[in-house]
């Protein structure tokens, strides 16, 4: 066999490789057990949830064409904390309402939301007193410093005396 023969066929194993990855890359997404998965058709500007025929979440591996973006939602709960000086004065477990997922997108628009990302978004809504009509946010626990509960109790003040001693020993 001549050296023609193997750079052809070397050329076309590349070719196949490099187009395995690029239909790959642009026609699949992943989708975890823990995200909730949705895409976006840039053609028709509509974005819809990925469900199975019978109501279920679609995970794993999904086809969509290349003018479809796949991306996802993570649906752990979280922790979220108000901090002074390293103390938590307030922490609350909240965790994303797939309900609540079409006024999430659409006020947050496209994007793969992360537990990083999506943290300091739920953050915002969790503290804000009107937390209940936040259909996308659900708090499972609430947790709040005793101290700072009672504010109206007064607070005792310590006087502290400092002793200066003298080094006998450097002088």
């Amino acid at each position: 066999m001549s050296d023609k023969f193997w750079a052809i066929l070397g050329g076309s194993v590349l070719f196949l490789v490099v187009a395995a990855i690029v239909f790959r890359l642009s026609c699949f997404g992943y989708v975890e057990n823990y995200q909730l998965g949705y895409q976006f058709d840039s053609v028709s500007g509509k974005t819809t949830l990925l469900v199975n025929p019978d109501g279920t979440p679609k995970k794993g591996y999904i086809y969509a064409n290349p003018l479809v973006s796949i991306y996802t939602i993570d649906l752990r709960p979280m922790q979220v904390t108000i901090n002074a000086n390293n103390r938590v004065l307030n922490a609350k477990l909240v965790q994303f309402n797939p309900k609540g997922f079409k006024t999430f997108v659409a006020w947050h628009g496209n994007a793969d939301y992360t537990q990083y990302g999506l943290k300091d978004i739920l953050m915002s809504y969790a503290y804000d007193p009107t937390s209940k009509n936040y259909d996308f946010l659900t708090i499972l626990k609430e947790l709040k410093n005793e101290d700072s509960t009672n504010s109206t109790k007064e607070v005792e003040s310590n006087s502290v005396t400092n002793k200066v001693f003298t080094d006998t020993i450097s002088k």
